[in-house]
């Protein structure tokens, strides 16, 4: 059988796994220094668990050949839209936003499960075999358009603007990948950027607040502006070298909300400063450029399906960066493999999986 080709076991790479590890395991930590003060230690046990279990599905999925996931790509995205239409439903709603089911005593993003359908099926129709022509026309581009559109608003429904502008960054991202004419990308660019200002009405209130804290903090500095202007005291007297692991102060007293989740950059820089960061920087690099390469594969549906899970998580990472240092505004965006949270943290996981398969399987085609 395919899956005892000795082929298969020398293309695993046990740098991005191990990578991907290293991450999971400063993300354990950071939280536990987060938390640990409040007693809360199921917290990042919860956090450990989660990742065990992501590393297990994501070696259990090397197993099969992704390309048959191609053959899935319809009922995966149905299965998704279903998802997204039931946590609208019945969904548990928390802080106003209503974006999980609630699963024991384990809550469930069906949006993060959404991101994965998305490019599956995507991927599926810019490959050769998906579409009898090239995308020549941008008459070409609605039906991916309408691909993209029906979780874009489902999201955005629930609301989770965050993420909702992570399938755009995807879109864009496989779309320049598969082909498609600069000209026609910067065509629908422009008419996107036009149009824009139309969902502002469509934003929550404290969405609105956020965006307009993002460019200027000091008007609410004691409620929609003291999340950024506290990540920014906090990363900033990390200094060169940190205060030490347990020691920051803004983290310890509880100055920094959302320091376990949204803001867990803001607890390694304060606790371990620039030198600190700039080690995360250099993994996180080293694991996109390390699984980019992987998109050279002479299959376009498993070049397809690469590109659009590393662009998912590279935006991620920019966008909670930028959050974190007052360069972005707070989208409730966690850093990937990092921040707290099991769906998040699994469907990275299960992402870096399927690229670890079409590793594997490259010499195939």
């Amino acid at each position: 059988m395919m899956i005892f080709d000795r082929r298969l076991i020398k293309n695993f790479d046990f740098g991005l796994m191990i990578l991907c590890l290293t991450l999971g395991f400063i993300g354990i930590i950071s939280i536990y220094s987060a938390t640990h003060f409040t007693g809360e230690t199921e917290i990042y046990l919860r956090q450990a668990i989660w990742l065990g279990v992501g590393v297990i599905i994501m070696i259990c999925l090397t197993f099969f050949n992704y390309r048959l996931l191609r053959e899935w790509g319809w009922l995966i995205y149905i299965f998704a839209i279903i998802l997204l239409i039931g946590v609208l439903v019945f969904g548990r709603q928390i802080l106003g936003a209503q974006r999980w089911f609630k699963i024991g005593s384990f809550s469930f993003q069906p949006s993060e499960f959404a991101k994965l359908a998305f490019i599956i099926l995507l991927a599926r129709y810019l490959s050769p075999e998906g579409i009898e022509r090239k995308m020549t026309r941008f008459t070409d581009l609605f039906i991916p358009i309408i691909l993209l559109g029906i979780p874009f608003f489902l999201i955005m429904r629930q609301p989770d603007l965050g993420t909702a502008f992570v399938f755009i960054f995807i879109f864009f991202g496989m779309l320049y990948f598969a082909g498609v004419r600069i000209k026609h990308l910067v065509t629908l660019l422009l008419i996107g950027l036009g149009i824009s200002p139309l969902a502002w009405f469509l934003l929550r209130d404290y969405q609105k607040a956020r965006i307009l804290i993002f460019f200027e903090p000091s008007r609410d500095s004691l409620s929609s502006g003291y999340h950024i202007i506290q990540s920014k005291i906090a990363i900033g007297s990390g200094r060169f070298l940190g205060k030490g692991f347990l020691s920051g102060t803004q983290t310890q007293l509880r100055f920094l909300p959302k320091q376990h989740t949204d803001f867990i950059l803001s607890v390694i820089g304060e606790e371990f400063g620039f030198v600190g960061v700039s080690i995360l920087f250099l993994l996180y690099f080293l694991l996109i450029y390390r699984a980019m390469k992987f998109a050279s594969t002479r299959d376009m549906f498993g070049r397809l399906l690469v590109t659009g899970i590393i662009c998912g998580i590279t935006f991620q990472i920019l966008v909670n960066i930028g959050m974190a240092i007052g360069f972005a505004p707070v989208t409730g965006l966690p850093l990937p493999l990092l921040s707290y949270g099991g769906s998040s943290l699994i469907f990275t996981l299960i992402g870096i999986g399927i690229i670890l398969n079409v590793r594997m399987r490259h010499f195939m085609f």
